[in-house]
């Protein structure tokens, strides 16, 4: 067979390598060769044990050229199940002894031999011999003279390990064996609404998958040995030593990556072992609260971007998949990330925040769970309405500015940006006037975007609702709210804590705003608000959205905006001032108000009531608008149309002012 002849042609080349100076090694080979052709089988070539004892002889007498051959022959017999499990200990120790010789072959080939005893049937199961395995990567890791590439290799190596260690804890203690994939909802999606959709519609984790798991004490050998892992790894994140492991230091930020990944991948471990449930709650969550702080000077490593951003990661972590059993832990989290924006720290620090609240924001299931747990118990804090509040101050920001106009600017920049699917990054240096600029507006738009995705999960929530029966459709004519269902009282509730503050922030940015993308943005956000308070009931918000929507559907330009229209080239020179009273122009963003008024009007007819005042009012201006002798029109945008041809079910577009475009408006003679 193949594996037997590569065998002997290893063992040959061997011989041939280690003829000059290793005689003894020569003549083992030359042995192991005559041995082998009596061998048939791998399970036989295990049970004698010569072929591989000639290979660890050809290591042990560290020979860079021999310890590779050895290597890479240990390699193909632990690969082909042909060496016996008692082997390990001396196999640990023979790669352990190389993790220490400089050359970088030798270490990379060392890596290489460590993640095939992981991944076969030698697998380390003491905790005596995982903690060996575990220290030859960690070694070659935090090792002054390995490489870039050998750190990386290591890196890896030790990941991949820490993934099996929990893999087997969770086949030992018979816990669902499905991963937690929660999903980092940044800014992919070209708007705000697709965000909530997919998140929507995607499982964010565990806890939502399987429900409660009944919490229990006792742990396998297995399980005991994945909590030692745990405890060292959480120690090395604070900057302590491991006592298992046998490491005195490792980069902080490299062991909170590893803590993310166990976090967000192993749910049901830390949901059903309440001794890793108290790792989480006593230790991981003193740690986070610790790094958290910003009224005390962080030196070193705590205080770069990338130690924060992993912090920040891990907290939002325990807040979305742990917040139902961490319930006091989560709202200081929750709290201290409020304050924070708060804060005249760093415009990157500020970033950061703000990405972690945005993902709250823009996963329905999670602002959901949020509420429930804090908003709606009196004896918690109204977390989400704390989260809308922070938000809409930084969406304010924009009035305090010395550099308003420039910052807007660049926040319309970005939403046209990721409307065509380019990502912004963060700049950490915000040394110059430019950097500076585009910081600030990063801040406001990932606010705004939050703020959109508070809007948009609950009009996702109340349209649920809707299906399942709790809410009377809004072809109804019900005058008051008939619910039978908790979501629907929900929608109702976080509705009346979050409508004011949140029209505010939405009318002020869509007021100053002139990009295509941001007020496209901003007023499917008003109609699904609106159309979500009118199948709610909630008329005081409704007629406020309503009212506010229709202010923008009618311009009345300044003086200066008068003089340009009417002296522009091709316009009449004014005859009276009565003239420049009753000028008047349609802009794009009337246009795509006017749209987003008719596609409310239309799902909501009979819920309107008395607020169809405010729509028949708006007509009226309308038409006497089409019919002023001093009427005009901005050009509009072919894609104005994909205010609601982008989006679907209650964003839908009736065309209903189709025959509102840039033809239809023309300057009167």
């Amino acid at each position: 067979m193949a594996f037997m002849a590569a065998l002997e042609a290893d063992l040959r080349a061997l011989s041939a390598e280690a003829r000059r100076r290793h005689p003894a090694v020569k003549d083992a080979a030359e042995h192991a060769t005559l041995k082998l052709r009596s061998l048939s089988n791998p399970r036989e070539i295990a049970q004698k044990g010569d072929i591989l004892r000639i290979f660890l002889m050809a290591c042990s007498v560290k020979s860079v050229k021999l310890s590779v051959i050895g290597l890479s022959c240990l390699q193909k017999l632990i690969s082909h199940d042909a060496v016996a499990s008692s082997a390990l200990k001396e196999i640990l120790a023979t790669l352990r002894d190389h993790s220490e010789m400089p050359d970088e072959s030798l270490q990379l080939k060392t890596l290489q031999t460590m993640l095939i005893v992981f991944q076969s049937h030698l697998r380390p199961e003491s905790e005596e011999d995982m903690s060996q395995a575990l220290g030859i990567c960690l070694h070659l890791l935090e090792s002054s003279r390995s490489s870039d590439s050998v750190r990386n290799t290591a890196a890896a190596t030790f990941r991949q390990a820490v993934a099996l260690v929990f893999d087997n804890v969770v086949l030992a203690e018979s816990l669902p064996t499905g991963k937690a994939s929660p999903a980092r909802l940044g800014s992919s999606a070209s708007s705000v609404a697709n965000n909530v959709t997919r998140s929507f519609g995607q499982t964010l984790s565990l806890a939502f998958s399987y429900g409660e798991l009944i919490m229990r004490e006792d742990l396998t050998d297995v399980g005991k040995l994945g909590l030692r892992l745990l405890e060292d790894l959480t120690a090395l994140a604070a900057g302590g030593s491991a006592r298992w492991l046998h490491a005195q230091s490792l980069h902080r930020t490299f062991a909170l990556d590893i803590l993310e990944f166990v976090l967000s991948t192993y749910v049901p471990v830390f949901r059903a072992l309440l001794s890793y449930q108290q790792v989480l709650r006593h230790q991981i969550c003193s740690l986070l609260m610790t790094s958290l702080r910003t009224n005390v000077e962080l030196e070193g490593e705590a205080g770069e971007p990338a130690f924060r951003r992993l912090v920040l990661r891990l907290v939002a972590h325990v807040i979305r998949l742990y917040s139902s059993s961490l319930v006091t832990e989560s709202e200081v989290f929750l709290n201290m990330l409020v304050k924070v924006t708060r804060l005249d720290l760093p415009l990157w620090h500020q970033i950061l925040v703000l990405e972690i609240l945005r993902g709250f924001c823009v996963e329905a299931r999670t602002l959901r769970s949020l509420f429930q747990t804090f908003d709606i118990n009196p004896t918690n804090t109204n977390v989400v309405e704390n989260i809308v509040k922070a938000l809409a101050l930084v969406v304010a920001t924009i009035q305090a500015s010395d550099s308003s106009e420039e910052t807007l600017a660049a926040v319309a920049g970005m939403f046209s940006s990721k409307a065509k699917g380019i990502e912004w990054s963060m700049d950490t240096d915000a040394s110059n006037a430019a950097v500076l600029v585009a910081s600030e507006a990063h801040t406001i738009t990932l606010a705004l975007e939050g703020l959109l995705g508070v809007v948009f999960t609950i009009a996702t929530l109340t349209d649920e609702a809707l299906d399942a029966g709790e809410l009377e459709s809004p072809r109804c004519e019900v005058d008051r709210l008939v619910c039978s269902g908790q979501s629907a009282l929900l929608c109702v509730a976080m509705v009346n804590s979050t409508w004011l503050t949140i029209l505010d922030s939405l009318s002020l940015i869509l007021m100053r705003s002139q990009g295509e993308a941001i007020i496209l943005e901003i007023l499917k956000g008003y109609q699904a608000f609106t159309q979500a308070c009118g199948v709610l009931r909630a008329i005081e918000p409704l007629n406020s959205f309503l009212a506010s929507l229709c202010k923008f559907t009618i311009n009345n330009p300044n003086e200066g905006e008068k003089r340009s229209i009417l002296l522009s080239p091709g316009s009449k020179k004014p005859e009276t001032s009565m003239d420049q009273r009753d000028s008047i122009i349609l802009t794009p963003k009337n246009v795509q108000a006017l749209r987003t008024l008719f596609n409310v009007a239309h799902r909501l007819h009979n819920i309107l009531g008395p607020s169809w005042v405010l729509v028949l009012e708006t007509l009226a201006a309308l038409d006497r608008t089409i019919h002023s002798p001093h009427a005009s029109t901005q050009e509009v945008s072919a894609s104005v149309s994909r205010l609601s041809r982008d989006t679907s079910g209650q964003y839908s577009d009736f065309h209903i002012l189709s025959s509102l475009n840039s033809h239809c408006l023309k300057v009167q003679p």
